[in-house]
Protein backbone atom coordinates (compact mmCIF):
# COMPACT_ATOMS: atom_id res chain seq x y z
CA UNK A 1 0.00 0.00 0.00
CA UNK A 2 2.65 2.61 0.90
CA UNK A 3 4.31 1.69 -1.92
CA UNK A 4 1.76 2.31 -4.11
CA UNK A 5 1.15 5.44 -2.46
CA UNK A 6 4.59 6.65 -3.23
CA UNK A 7 4.14 5.47 -6.89
CA UNK A 8 1.29 7.97 -7.42
CA UNK A 9 2.59 10.45 -5.72
CA UNK A 10 5.84 10.20 -7.98
CA UNK A 11 3.13 10.12 -10.93
CA UNK A 12 1.38 12.70 -9.74
CA UNK A 13 4.36 15.23 -9.41
CA UNK A 14 5.82 14.20 -12.74
CA UNK A 15 2.43 15.01 -14.55
CA UNK A 16 2.92 18.98 -12.62
CA UNK A 17 6.25 19.00 -14.03
CA UNK A 18 5.33 17.79 -17.29
CA UNK A 19 2.23 19.96 -17.45
CA UNK A 20 4.68 22.94 -16.13
CA UNK A 21 7.24 22.43 -18.88
CA UNK A 22 4.35 22.06 -21.60
CA UNK A 23 2.88 25.12 -20.65
CA UNK A 24 6.47 26.84 -20.74
CA UNK A 25 6.55 25.69 -24.20
CA UNK A 26 3.44 27.19 -24.90
CA UNK A 27 3.86 30.33 -23.52
CA UNK A 28 7.45 30.59 -24.77
CA UNK A 29 5.59 30.00 -28.49
CA UNK A 30 3.49 32.70 -27.69
CA UNK A 31 5.32 35.34 -25.91
CA UNK A 32 8.29 35.36 -28.77
CA UNK A 33 6.22 35.36 -31.85
CA UNK A 34 7.69 38.31 -33.54
CA UNK A 35 5.59 41.24 -33.24
CA UNK A 36 4.35 44.13 -35.99
CA UNK A 37 6.32 46.75 -35.92
CA UNK A 38 4.09 49.87 -36.54
CA UNK A 39 5.06 53.68 -37.30
CA UNK A 40 2.08 55.88 -36.29
CA UNK A 41 2.86 57.28 -32.95
CA UNK A 42 -0.12 56.40 -31.36
CA UNK A 43 0.16 52.61 -32.50
CA UNK A 44 3.76 52.67 -31.08
CA UNK A 45 2.59 53.12 -27.87
CA UNK A 46 -0.47 50.72 -28.08
CA UNK A 47 2.42 48.28 -28.80
CA UNK A 48 5.02 49.32 -26.07
CA UNK A 49 2.09 49.67 -23.28
CA UNK A 50 1.17 45.86 -24.37
CA UNK A 51 4.93 44.58 -24.43
CA UNK A 52 5.47 45.98 -20.82
CA UNK A 53 2.09 44.30 -19.93
CA UNK A 54 3.57 41.19 -21.03
CA UNK A 55 6.53 40.79 -20.00
CA UNK A 56 7.47 43.48 -17.60
CA UNK A 57 3.97 44.20 -15.01
CA UNK A 58 4.78 40.89 -12.87
CA UNK A 59 7.48 42.56 -11.27
CA UNK A 60 6.79 46.05 -11.85
CA UNK A 61 2.67 46.87 -11.77
CA UNK A 62 1.96 47.43 -7.70
CA UNK A 63 -1.78 47.21 -9.24
CA UNK A 64 -0.92 42.95 -10.11
CA UNK A 65 -1.59 41.21 -7.67
CA UNK A 66 1.56 38.20 -6.44
CA UNK A 67 1.03 35.24 -7.90
CA UNK A 68 -0.09 32.04 -5.89
CA UNK A 69 3.45 30.31 -5.34
CA UNK A 70 4.46 33.56 -3.30
CA UNK A 71 3.24 31.60 -0.32
CA UNK A 72 6.19 28.53 -1.25
CA UNK A 73 8.97 27.89 1.14
CA UNK A 74 11.87 29.41 -0.02
CA UNK A 75 11.52 30.64 -3.76
CA UNK A 76 8.32 32.34 -2.39
CA UNK A 77 10.27 34.80 -0.53
CA UNK A 78 12.82 35.34 -3.09
CA UNK A 79 9.73 36.32 -5.38
CA UNK A 80 8.86 38.71 -3.03
CA UNK A 81 12.20 40.26 -2.75
CA UNK A 82 12.27 40.54 -6.71
CA UNK A 83 8.91 42.32 -6.98
CA UNK A 84 9.70 44.56 -3.89
CA UNK A 85 13.02 45.09 -5.61
CA UNK A 86 11.37 45.44 -9.02
CA UNK A 87 8.87 48.07 -7.32
CA UNK A 88 11.36 50.43 -6.00
CA UNK A 89 13.25 50.60 -9.61
CA UNK A 90 10.61 51.39 -11.50
CA UNK A 91 6.22 51.37 -10.75
CA UNK A 92 4.54 50.93 -14.26
CA UNK A 93 1.91 52.58 -12.17
CA UNK A 94 3.67 55.39 -10.98
CA UNK A 95 1.30 58.32 -10.42
CA UNK A 96 2.15 59.12 -6.90
CA UNK A 97 4.04 62.22 -8.14
CA UNK A 98 0.59 63.76 -8.91
CA UNK A 99 -0.94 63.64 -6.09
CA UNK A 100 -3.79 61.94 -4.71
CA UNK A 101 -5.98 64.69 -5.87
CA UNK A 102 -4.83 64.11 -9.64
CA UNK A 103 -7.27 63.86 -12.52
CA UNK A 104 -7.95 61.01 -14.49
CA UNK A 105 -6.38 62.75 -17.52
CA UNK A 106 -3.31 64.32 -15.69
CA UNK A 107 -2.86 60.74 -14.70
CA UNK A 108 -2.58 60.02 -18.62
CA UNK A 109 -0.77 62.75 -19.15
CA UNK A 110 2.38 61.67 -16.75
CA UNK A 111 1.81 57.99 -17.42
CA UNK A 112 5.58 57.52 -17.57
CA UNK A 113 7.94 59.62 -15.78
CA UNK A 114 10.40 60.98 -18.41
CA UNK A 115 13.40 59.57 -16.10
CA UNK A 116 12.16 55.87 -16.48
CA UNK A 117 11.96 56.04 -19.94
CA UNK A 118 16.02 56.51 -20.33
CA UNK A 119 15.30 53.13 -17.57
CA UNK A 120 14.02 51.82 -19.64
CA UNK A 121 16.13 52.64 -23.17
CA UNK A 122 18.96 51.25 -20.78
CA UNK A 123 18.10 47.91 -19.58
CA UNK A 124 16.62 47.12 -23.62
CA UNK A 125 19.75 47.72 -24.52
CA UNK A 126 22.05 45.90 -22.42
CA UNK A 127 19.45 42.61 -21.73
CA UNK A 128 19.50 43.30 -18.13
CA UNK A 129 15.70 42.90 -17.79
CA UNK A 130 14.45 40.69 -16.80
CA UNK A 131 16.80 38.75 -14.33
CA UNK A 132 17.74 35.71 -14.91
CA UNK A 133 16.04 33.89 -12.14
CA UNK A 134 12.71 35.41 -13.68
CA UNK A 135 13.17 33.76 -17.16
CA UNK A 136 14.56 30.89 -16.23
CA UNK A 137 11.46 29.93 -14.83
CA UNK A 138 8.98 32.01 -17.13
CA UNK A 139 10.21 30.89 -20.37
CA UNK A 140 9.70 33.49 -23.32
CA UNK A 141 9.71 36.72 -21.01
CA UNK A 142 13.01 38.15 -22.29
CA UNK A 143 12.48 40.74 -24.81
CA UNK A 144 12.30 39.85 -28.86
CA UNK A 145 14.23 42.04 -31.48
CA UNK A 146 10.79 43.36 -32.50
CA UNK A 147 9.82 44.47 -29.42
CA UNK A 148 13.34 45.94 -28.20
CA UNK A 149 13.05 48.19 -31.83
CA UNK A 150 9.43 49.05 -30.45
CA UNK A 151 10.35 50.04 -27.14
CA UNK A 152 12.83 51.80 -28.30
CA UNK A 153 10.98 53.81 -30.49
CA UNK A 154 8.31 54.51 -28.08
CA UNK A 155 11.47 55.76 -26.17
CA UNK A 156 12.72 58.12 -28.72
CA UNK A 157 9.32 59.27 -29.35
CA UNK A 158 8.10 60.66 -25.87
CA UNK A 159 11.77 61.42 -25.73
CA UNK A 160 12.18 63.09 -28.71
CA UNK A 161 9.13 65.08 -28.47
CA UNK A 162 9.86 66.21 -25.01
CA UNK A 163 13.59 67.84 -26.08
CA UNK A 164 12.02 69.35 -29.35
CA UNK A 165 9.88 71.46 -26.88
CA UNK A 166 12.92 73.19 -25.82
CA UNK A 167 14.38 73.54 -28.75
CA UNK A 168 16.75 70.24 -28.76
CA UNK A 169 16.48 68.91 -31.94
CA UNK A 170 17.57 65.14 -33.28
CA UNK A 171 18.20 64.27 -29.68
CA UNK A 172 16.02 61.26 -29.18
CA UNK A 173 18.92 58.69 -29.06
CA UNK A 174 21.03 60.76 -26.09
CA UNK A 175 20.45 60.83 -22.58
CA UNK A 176 22.03 63.94 -22.08
CA UNK A 177 22.23 67.38 -23.66
CA UNK A 178 23.73 70.57 -24.19
CA UNK A 179 21.36 73.79 -22.13
CA UNK A 180 19.72 75.43 -25.04
CA UNK A 181 21.62 78.78 -25.19
CA UNK A 182 18.14 80.36 -24.82
CA UNK A 183 14.61 79.22 -24.56
CA UNK A 184 11.35 81.31 -24.90
CA UNK A 185 10.26 84.05 -22.15
CA UNK A 186 8.22 87.00 -22.29
CA UNK A 187 11.01 89.56 -21.75
CA UNK A 188 9.18 92.37 -20.02
CA UNK A 189 7.24 89.92 -17.76
CA UNK A 190 10.69 88.31 -16.97
CA UNK A 191 11.97 91.73 -16.10
CA UNK A 192 9.30 92.46 -13.82
CA UNK A 193 10.10 88.89 -12.27
CA UNK A 194 13.17 89.73 -11.52
CA UNK A 195 12.23 92.99 -9.61
CA UNK A 196 10.10 90.65 -7.39
CA UNK A 197 12.27 88.21 -7.33
CA UNK A 198 14.86 90.35 -5.12
CA UNK A 199 12.14 92.19 -3.22
CA UNK A 200 12.00 90.92 0.82
CA UNK A 201 8.13 92.42 0.56
CA UNK A 202 7.21 88.70 0.20
CA UNK A 203 8.44 88.09 4.08
CA UNK A 204 6.46 89.50 7.02
CA UNK A 205 9.32 90.97 8.37
CA UNK A 206 10.28 92.18 5.03
CA UNK A 207 14.23 90.22 5.54
CA UNK A 208 13.83 87.59 3.28
CA UNK A 209 13.71 87.42 -0.46
CA UNK A 210 13.68 84.60 -3.12
CA UNK A 211 17.10 85.40 -3.57
CA UNK A 212 18.03 84.84 -0.03
CA UNK A 213 18.27 81.28 -0.55
CA UNK A 214 18.83 81.12 -4.11
CA UNK A 215 21.78 83.68 -4.45
CA UNK A 216 23.42 83.57 -8.28
CA UNK A 217 26.62 83.77 -6.26
CA UNK A 218 26.03 80.59 -4.72
CA UNK A 219 25.24 78.50 -7.30
CA UNK A 220 21.09 79.37 -7.36
CA UNK A 221 21.34 78.15 -3.24
CA UNK A 222 22.14 79.64 -0.68
CA UNK A 223 25.16 77.01 0.43
CA UNK A 224 23.61 76.09 3.71
CA UNK A 225 22.10 72.42 4.96
CA UNK A 226 18.91 74.43 5.74
CA UNK A 227 17.77 77.54 4.61
CA UNK A 228 17.28 80.58 7.07
CA UNK A 229 13.59 81.69 7.29
CA UNK A 230 12.03 84.69 9.02
CA UNK A 231 13.07 84.59 13.15
CA UNK A 232 16.18 82.42 12.23
CA UNK A 233 13.18 79.56 11.79
CA UNK A 234 15.05 76.67 9.56
CA UNK A 235 13.55 74.28 7.16
CA UNK A 236 14.21 70.03 7.29
CA UNK A 237 15.33 70.12 4.04
CA UNK A 238 18.37 71.18 1.81
CA UNK A 239 17.44 73.89 -0.78
CA UNK A 240 17.86 73.08 -4.61
CA UNK A 241 19.36 75.12 -6.58
CA UNK A 242 16.84 77.66 -8.90
CA UNK A 243 19.17 77.52 -11.85
CA UNK A 244 17.88 74.93 -14.65
CA UNK A 245 14.83 74.63 -12.29
CA UNK A 246 12.34 74.99 -15.51
CA UNK A 247 13.79 71.42 -16.79
CA UNK A 248 12.27 69.56 -13.42
CA UNK A 249 9.49 67.55 -14.27
CA UNK A 250 7.85 69.07 -10.92
CA UNK A 251 9.46 71.43 -7.96
CA UNK A 252 10.46 70.53 -4.57
CA UNK A 253 12.16 67.63 -3.32
CA UNK A 254 8.81 66.02 -2.77
CA UNK A 255 7.29 67.20 -6.07
CA UNK A 256 4.23 69.02 -4.79
CA UNK A 257 4.61 72.02 -7.26
CA UNK A 258 3.37 71.46 -10.92
CA UNK A 259 5.86 74.18 -12.72
CA UNK A 260 7.90 77.17 -11.31
CA UNK A 261 4.86 79.57 -10.64
CA UNK A 262 3.44 76.68 -8.12
CA UNK A 263 6.95 76.66 -6.58
CA UNK A 264 6.84 80.42 -6.69
CA UNK A 265 4.08 80.14 -4.54
CA UNK A 266 5.09 77.80 -1.40
CA UNK A 267 7.62 79.92 0.16
CA UNK A 268 5.85 83.19 0.82
CA UNK A 269 3.22 81.57 3.43
CA UNK A 270 5.69 78.59 4.77
CA UNK A 271 5.66 79.04 8.22
CA UNK A 272 9.73 79.07 8.86
CA UNK A 273 10.36 80.43 5.36
CA UNK A 274 8.79 83.85 4.28
CA UNK A 275 6.03 83.34 7.40
CA UNK A 276 3.31 85.71 5.94
CA UNK A 277 -0.36 84.64 7.07
CA UNK A 278 -1.85 85.04 3.14
CA UNK A 279 -1.64 86.51 0.15
CA UNK A 280 -3.68 89.56 0.72
CA UNK A 281 -1.07 90.63 3.85
CA UNK A 282 2.14 90.52 1.08
CA UNK A 283 -0.62 92.29 -1.89
CA UNK A 284 -1.36 95.21 0.70
CA UNK A 285 2.29 95.98 1.09
CA UNK A 286 2.63 95.89 -2.75
CA UNK A 287 -0.44 98.25 -3.39
CA UNK A 288 1.51 100.73 -1.22
CA UNK A 289 4.53 101.25 -4.00
CA UNK A 290 2.95 103.19 -6.48
CA UNK A 291 5.72 103.21 -8.96
CA UNK A 292 5.77 99.13 -9.04
CA UNK A 293 1.99 99.02 -8.86
CA UNK A 294 2.09 101.31 -12.08
CA UNK A 295 4.83 99.18 -13.86
CA UNK A 296 2.87 96.38 -12.81
CA UNK A 297 -1.33 96.69 -13.86
CA UNK A 298 1.28 97.56 -17.44
CA UNK A 299 2.13 94.09 -17.59
CA UNK A 300 -0.67 92.24 -15.60
CA UNK A 301 -4.41 94.68 -15.97
CA UNK A 302 -5.70 92.45 -13.17
CA UNK A 303 -3.40 93.74 -10.79
CA UNK A 304 -1.59 91.88 -8.02
CA UNK A 305 -2.74 88.29 -7.24
CA UNK A 306 -0.94 85.39 -6.28
CA UNK A 307 -0.96 84.41 -10.03
CA UNK A 308 -0.09 87.32 -11.43
CA UNK A 309 2.91 87.55 -8.84
CA UNK A 310 4.02 84.02 -8.88
CA UNK A 311 3.99 83.98 -12.83
CA UNK A 312 6.16 86.96 -13.31
CA UNK A 313 8.69 85.38 -10.93
CA UNK A 314 8.69 82.20 -12.98
CA UNK A 315 8.92 83.77 -16.20
CA UNK A 316 12.33 85.58 -14.64
CA UNK A 317 13.10 81.88 -13.57
CA UNK A 318 12.73 80.62 -16.70
CA UNK A 319 15.60 82.68 -17.82
CA UNK A 320 17.96 80.62 -15.32
CA UNK A 321 19.70 78.59 -17.61
CA UNK A 322 23.51 78.24 -17.74
CA UNK A 323 24.63 76.93 -20.70
CA UNK A 324 27.51 76.78 -21.88
CA UNK A 325 29.65 74.71 -19.76
CA UNK A 326 32.84 72.61 -20.84
CA UNK A 327 30.71 69.78 -21.09
CA UNK A 328 28.36 71.33 -23.25
CA UNK A 329 31.38 72.20 -25.46
CA UNK A 330 32.32 68.72 -25.65
CA UNK A 331 28.68 67.18 -26.75
CA UNK A 332 29.05 69.84 -29.07
CA UNK A 333 32.20 68.49 -30.74
CA UNK A 334 35.01 70.28 -29.03
CA UNK A 335 36.50 67.38 -27.36
CA UNK A 336 39.37 69.16 -26.00
CA UNK A 337 36.89 70.74 -24.13
CA UNK A 338 37.44 68.13 -21.45
CA UNK A 339 41.20 66.81 -19.69
CA UNK A 340 41.99 63.00 -20.16
CA UNK A 341 40.75 62.82 -16.52
CA UNK A 342 37.44 64.65 -16.94
CA UNK A 343 36.88 62.06 -20.02
CA UNK A 344 37.34 59.40 -17.77
CA UNK A 345 35.60 60.16 -15.78
CA UNK A 346 32.43 61.13 -18.16
CA UNK A 347 32.92 57.06 -19.06
CA UNK A 348 32.43 56.10 -15.37
CA UNK A 349 29.47 57.90 -15.16
CA UNK A 350 27.95 56.27 -18.19
CA UNK A 351 29.70 52.82 -17.38
CA UNK A 352 27.71 53.36 -13.74
CA UNK A 353 24.01 54.06 -15.38
CA UNK A 354 24.26 57.70 -13.70
CA UNK A 355 22.31 59.01 -16.69
CA UNK A 356 19.43 56.58 -16.37
CA UNK A 357 18.56 59.14 -13.73
CA UNK A 358 20.49 62.40 -14.25
CA UNK A 359 19.28 62.78 -17.91
CA UNK A 360 18.26 65.64 -19.91
CA UNK A 361 19.77 69.09 -20.95
CA UNK A 362 19.87 69.81 -16.73
CA UNK A 363 21.03 66.33 -16.01
CA UNK A 364 18.36 65.74 -13.52
CA UNK A 365 14.88 66.47 -12.13
CA UNK A 366 12.84 64.02 -14.38
CA UNK A 367 11.86 61.11 -12.14
CA UNK A 368 12.14 60.34 -8.18
CA UNK A 369 14.15 57.40 -6.54
CA UNK A 370 14.81 56.23 -3.17
CA UNK A 371 17.63 57.59 -1.23
CA UNK A 372 18.38 53.93 0.14
CA UNK A 373 17.66 52.03 -3.25
CA UNK A 374 20.82 49.68 -2.83
CA UNK A 375 21.93 50.40 0.67
CA UNK A 376 20.59 51.78 3.98
CA UNK A 377 21.22 55.65 3.71
CA UNK A 378 19.24 56.42 7.14
CA UNK A 379 20.87 53.88 9.45
CA UNK A 380 22.34 55.12 11.85
CA UNK A 381 20.65 58.25 12.40
CA UNK A 382 16.57 59.53 12.97
CA UNK A 383 14.42 59.87 10.79
CA UNK A 384 13.19 63.39 10.22
CA UNK A 385 9.81 64.83 8.65
CA UNK A 386 12.23 66.01 5.76
CA UNK A 387 13.19 62.34 4.97
CA UNK A 388 9.44 61.85 3.74
CA UNK A 389 10.25 62.60 0.39
CA UNK A 390 7.44 62.11 -2.23
CA UNK A 391 5.34 60.62 0.71
CA UNK A 392 4.83 64.11 2.20
CA UNK A 393 3.10 64.86 -0.80
CA UNK A 394 1.39 62.09 -2.49
CA UNK A 395 0.19 60.57 0.83
CA UNK A 396 1.32 57.28 -0.38
CA UNK A 397 3.95 55.16 2.51
CA UNK A 398 5.36 53.64 0.16
CA UNK A 399 6.80 56.85 -1.04
CA UNK A 400 8.62 57.37 1.94
CA UNK A 401 12.46 58.28 1.43
CA UNK A 402 12.03 58.68 -2.33
CA UNK A 403 12.98 62.33 -4.03
CA UNK A 404 12.85 64.60 -7.03
CA UNK A 405 16.50 63.67 -8.71
CA UNK A 406 18.25 66.59 -7.76
CA UNK A 407 20.21 69.00 -10.88
CA UNK A 408 24.18 68.05 -11.72
CA UNK A 409 24.48 71.36 -13.33
CA UNK A 410 26.76 73.97 -11.63
CA UNK A 411 27.07 70.93 -8.82
CA UNK A 412 30.79 71.97 -7.71
CA UNK A 413 29.03 75.83 -6.78
CA UNK A 414 26.04 74.29 -5.10
CA UNK A 415 27.75 72.76 -1.73
CA UNK A 416 26.25 70.86 0.89
CA UNK A 417 24.38 67.99 -0.82
CA UNK A 418 22.03 65.65 -0.86
CA UNK A 419 18.37 66.33 0.56
CA UNK A 420 19.36 66.25 3.79
CA UNK A 421 22.49 68.88 2.93
CA UNK A 422 24.45 65.86 4.89
CA UNK A 423 27.37 66.09 2.85
CA UNK A 424 29.63 69.29 2.25
CA UNK A 425 31.73 67.27 -0.12
CA UNK A 426 31.73 66.51 -3.82
CA UNK A 427 34.02 63.43 -3.89
CA UNK A 428 32.18 61.87 -0.68
CA UNK A 429 29.01 62.66 -1.87
CA UNK A 430 29.51 60.72 -5.25
CA UNK A 431 31.08 58.36 -3.33
CA UNK A 432 27.91 58.17 -1.46
CA UNK A 433 25.55 58.03 -3.90
CA UNK A 434 27.98 54.97 -5.96
CA UNK A 435 26.86 52.70 -2.62
CA UNK A 436 23.41 54.16 -2.12
CA UNK A 437 22.05 54.56 -5.74
CA UNK A 438 24.54 52.18 -7.58
CA UNK A 439 25.16 49.43 -5.33
CA UNK A 440 29.07 49.45 -5.80
CA UNK A 441 32.59 50.67 -4.53
CA UNK A 442 34.90 52.38 -6.59
CA UNK A 443 38.30 53.06 -6.70
CA UNK A 444 39.73 56.48 -5.48
CA UNK A 445 41.10 56.97 -8.96
CA UNK A 446 37.88 56.38 -10.39
CA UNK A 447 36.21 58.82 -7.83
CA UNK A 448 38.64 61.63 -8.63
CA UNK A 449 37.86 61.20 -11.84
CA UNK A 450 33.87 61.00 -11.55
CA UNK A 451 34.45 64.15 -8.89
CA UNK A 452 36.41 65.84 -11.85
CA UNK A 453 34.26 65.56 -14.34
CA UNK A 454 31.19 66.82 -12.38
CA UNK A 455 33.35 70.11 -12.20
CA UNK A 456 32.68 70.67 -16.21
CA UNK A 457 29.29 71.28 -15.71
CA UNK A 458 29.21 74.43 -14.28
CA UNK A 459 28.58 77.05 -16.62
CA UNK A 460 27.32 80.57 -17.79
CA UNK A 461 23.99 83.04 -16.47
CA UNK A 462 23.39 85.67 -18.34
CA UNK A 463 26.15 84.77 -21.04
CA UNK A 464 28.88 85.29 -17.93
CA UNK A 465 30.80 82.31 -16.05
CA UNK A 466 29.63 81.50 -13.06
CA UNK A 467 33.14 80.39 -11.88
CA UNK A 468 36.13 81.53 -13.05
Amino acid sequence: MLAMTRKKVIRGVAVVVALGVVGNLIAFVVRQRPRPVPSEPAAVRTAALAILDAKCAACHDSRKSLPFYVKLPGPGSLIRRDVKDGLRHWDLYDVGHLGADATEAEKAAEEVPLGRLIKLRRNVADGTMPPIQYWAIHWGTTLTASERQILNAWVGQVWGAWLASWGIENGADADVHPIPQTIPFDAAKAAMGERLYFDTRFSKDNTVSCASCHAFEKGGTDNLQFSVGVGGLKGNVNAPTVFNAVFNMRQFWDGRARHLAEQAAGPPLNPVEMACENWDEIIAKLEQDAALKKAFTALYPEGFSEATLCGAIAEFERRLITPGSRFDRYLAGEKNALSEKEVKGYTAFQTHRCTTCHAGPAMGGLSFEYADLKADYFAGREVTDGDQGLAAFSKNPKDAKRFKVPILRNIALTAPYLHDGSQPDLKETVRSMMKYQVGAVASEEELDALTAFLGTLTGNLFGKPLAP
